[in-house]
Protein backbone atom coordinates (compact mmCIF):
# COMPACT_ATOMS: atom_id res chain seq x y z
CA UNK A 1 0.00 0.00 0.00
CA UNK A 2 1.22 3.31 -0.67
CA UNK A 3 1.84 5.97 1.37
CA UNK A 4 -0.94 8.23 0.29
CA UNK A 5 -3.70 4.88 0.90
CA UNK A 6 -2.24 4.41 4.19
CA UNK A 7 -3.08 7.82 5.17
CA UNK A 8 -6.40 7.89 4.13
CA UNK A 9 -6.88 4.63 5.62
CA UNK A 10 -5.61 6.05 9.07
CA UNK A 11 -7.86 9.33 8.30
CA UNK A 12 -10.71 7.29 7.74
CA UNK A 13 -9.91 4.66 11.01
CA UNK A 14 -9.65 8.19 13.09
CA UNK A 15 -12.62 9.57 11.97
CA UNK A 16 -14.38 6.05 12.95
CA UNK A 17 -12.68 5.97 15.76
CA UNK A 18 -14.47 9.42 17.21
CA UNK A 19 -17.95 8.02 15.65
CA UNK A 20 -17.80 4.38 17.08
CA UNK A 21 -16.07 6.37 20.37
CA UNK A 22 -18.93 9.10 21.05
CA UNK A 23 -22.11 6.91 19.81
CA UNK A 24 -21.01 4.70 22.71
CA UNK A 25 -20.52 7.40 25.24
CA UNK A 26 -23.83 8.99 24.45
CA UNK A 27 -25.95 5.73 25.02
CA UNK A 28 -23.64 4.79 28.16
CA UNK A 29 -24.77 8.11 29.53
CA UNK A 30 -28.36 7.40 28.52
CA UNK A 31 -28.40 5.24 31.31
CA UNK A 32 -30.17 2.55 32.46
CA UNK A 33 -32.93 2.36 30.04
CA UNK A 34 -31.33 -0.48 28.03
CA UNK A 35 -30.59 -2.52 30.93
CA UNK A 36 -32.36 -4.99 32.43
CA UNK A 37 -34.20 -3.98 35.69
CA UNK A 38 -31.95 -6.52 38.06
CA UNK A 39 -28.47 -4.54 36.60
CA UNK A 40 -29.61 -1.23 36.68
CA UNK A 41 -30.19 -1.77 39.92
CA UNK A 42 -27.13 -3.61 40.58
CA UNK A 43 -25.17 -0.75 38.93
CA UNK A 44 -26.79 1.87 40.74
CA UNK A 45 -26.18 0.53 44.06
CA UNK A 46 -21.91 0.58 42.50
CA UNK A 47 -21.84 3.96 41.89
CA UNK A 48 -20.45 6.13 44.27
CA UNK A 49 -22.33 8.32 46.74
CA UNK A 50 -19.72 10.89 46.99
CA UNK A 51 -18.82 14.09 45.55
CA UNK A 52 -15.39 13.90 46.31
CA UNK A 53 -15.18 10.14 44.74
CA UNK A 54 -16.72 11.87 41.93
CA UNK A 55 -14.55 14.59 41.27
CA UNK A 56 -11.20 12.33 41.63
CA UNK A 57 -12.75 10.03 39.12
CA UNK A 58 -12.75 13.27 37.07
CA UNK A 59 -9.22 14.23 38.10
CA UNK A 60 -7.56 10.74 36.84
CA UNK A 61 -9.51 10.09 33.59
CA UNK A 62 -9.14 13.84 32.72
CA UNK A 63 -5.54 13.83 31.34
CA UNK A 64 -6.54 10.55 29.47
CA UNK A 65 -9.16 11.75 27.48
CA UNK A 66 -7.02 14.55 26.84
CA UNK A 67 -3.64 12.45 25.58
CA UNK A 68 -6.32 10.34 23.88
CA UNK A 69 -7.66 13.41 21.84
CA UNK A 70 -4.09 14.72 21.64
CA UNK A 71 -2.76 11.53 20.17
CA UNK A 72 -5.73 11.36 17.70
CA UNK A 73 -4.74 14.86 16.34
CA UNK A 74 -1.13 13.85 15.95
CA UNK A 75 -1.65 11.05 14.07
CA UNK A 76 -4.31 12.68 12.08
CA UNK A 77 -1.69 15.30 11.18
CA UNK A 78 0.75 11.83 10.98
CA UNK A 79 3.05 12.85 14.00
CA UNK A 80 4.76 9.80 14.72
CA UNK A 81 4.80 10.45 18.70
CA UNK A 82 1.33 10.11 18.59
CA UNK A 83 1.80 6.51 17.44
CA UNK A 84 3.24 5.82 21.06
CA UNK A 85 0.79 7.78 23.05
CA UNK A 86 -2.21 6.43 21.49
CA UNK A 87 -0.55 3.19 22.49
CA UNK A 88 -0.23 3.98 25.91
CA UNK A 89 -3.37 5.35 26.22
CA UNK A 90 -4.56 2.12 24.70
CA UNK A 91 -2.85 0.17 27.43
CA UNK A 92 -3.64 1.88 30.30
CA UNK A 93 -6.97 1.91 29.10
CA UNK A 94 -7.00 -1.45 29.63
CA UNK A 95 -5.39 -2.14 32.48
CA UNK A 96 -8.14 0.17 33.50
CA UNK A 97 -11.13 -1.89 33.04
CA UNK A 98 -9.11 -4.78 35.22
CA UNK A 99 -9.92 -2.52 38.41
CA UNK A 100 -13.53 -2.43 38.40
CA UNK A 101 -16.59 -4.85 36.98
CA UNK A 102 -18.56 -2.98 34.56
CA UNK A 103 -22.08 -3.13 32.85
CA UNK A 104 -23.39 -1.96 29.75
CA UNK A 105 -25.85 -2.58 27.35
CA UNK A 106 -25.41 -5.02 24.51
CA UNK A 107 -25.82 -1.88 21.94
CA UNK A 108 -23.19 0.25 24.17
CA UNK A 109 -20.89 -2.88 24.23
CA UNK A 110 -21.37 -2.89 20.03
CA UNK A 111 -19.97 0.35 19.52
CA UNK A 112 -17.21 -0.11 22.46
CA UNK A 113 -16.37 -2.83 20.79
CA UNK A 114 -16.30 -1.34 17.52
CA UNK A 115 -13.64 1.40 18.48
CA UNK A 116 -11.45 -1.17 20.01
CA UNK A 117 -11.15 -2.96 16.71
CA UNK A 118 -10.89 0.54 14.60
CA UNK A 119 -8.14 1.17 17.70
CA UNK A 120 -6.54 -2.04 16.94
CA UNK A 121 -6.73 -1.61 13.29
CA UNK A 122 -5.43 2.30 13.40
CA UNK A 123 -2.36 0.80 15.92
CA UNK A 124 -1.54 -1.59 12.84
CA UNK A 125 -1.72 1.17 9.85
CA UNK A 126 0.47 3.41 12.15
CA UNK A 127 3.49 1.56 13.13
CA UNK A 128 3.06 -1.08 10.48
CA UNK A 129 2.70 1.13 7.60
CA UNK A 130 4.78 4.09 5.55
CA UNK A 131 1.61 6.25 6.89
CA UNK A 132 3.91 8.23 9.35
CA UNK A 133 6.98 8.48 7.74
CA UNK A 134 7.87 12.05 6.24
CA UNK A 135 6.61 12.91 2.69
CA UNK A 136 9.03 11.85 0.16
CA UNK A 137 9.44 14.68 -2.78
CA UNK A 138 11.22 14.14 -5.64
Amino acid sequence: MNQQHSRLALRILILGSVFFGFVSLVIALAGDGFLPKELADWQAAQEPAEEGAVLLAFVLISPLVIAWVASLVGLFLFQKWAAWLYFAITVLGSVFMLLDPTVESGIASFFSYLEAHVGGAILGIAFFSNALDPDHHS
